[in-house]
């Protein structure tokens, strides 16, 4: 049997997706796990960090809806789409954001059917995350047109304070 090498590619390429999907998937159930098992003093420490994080995203998201609403309910080219999704993540989340995210607050189910249209699980007709609960990836994306409506100054600033937060959090403090 001969076999095309587009088809092969194609076939192994759909392989790996399947299998990135497969490994996001563990990886965000782990990240899940190592929440549910922190104890009261990681908690306590936990919640001081996360409090900080959700300020900063909170702010991003008071500067930016307002251009949101106008611009991206009719976007064909929008941040829900594959490009900007990191392979191998659920919603872009590391570790460090997810913890931060998901501290105090229930998130939604992931709807891991839309990872295989290249669809971020947190999509529906918008994204389904609170607004203080999305990963540090998704909100620093701003394609062009949002990036030309807002004053990105003082979101690249909101930006910057979150990412500081993220970079001075300890996973070892959690592990004590």
């Amino acid at each position: 049997m001969t076999s095309f090498p587009e088809e092969s590619s194609r076939g192994r390429s759909k392989d790996g997706e399947v299998a990135n999907f497969q490994a996001a998937r563990e990886r965000f159930a782990l990240y899940e796990k190592f929440y549910l098992s922190l104890h009261n003093q990681a908690r306590n420490y936990l919640r001081e960090e996360s409090g900080k994080y959700k300020i900063f995203l909170k702010e991003i998201q008071d500067m930016i809806m307002p251009a949101v609403e106008r611009i991206c309910p009719a976007c064909e080219q929008c941040c829900r789409l594959a490009p900007i999704y990191l392979t191998g993540t659920v919603g872009c989340f590391n570790l460090v954001d997810y913890l931060l995210a998901r501290c105090d607050t229930a998130l939604p189910r992931p709807r891991y059917k839309n990872m295989e249209v290249d669809l971020c699980p947190f999509w529906d007709q918008g994204c389904i995350l609170p607004v203080d609960s999305r990963s540090f990836a998704c909100l620093n994306f701003f394609c062009d047109k949002l990036e030309k409506e807002l004053d990105m100054e003082p979101v690249l600033a909101a930006l910057d304070r979150a990412r500081a937060v993220l970079e001075r959090f300890s996973i070892g403090r959690c592990m004590k």
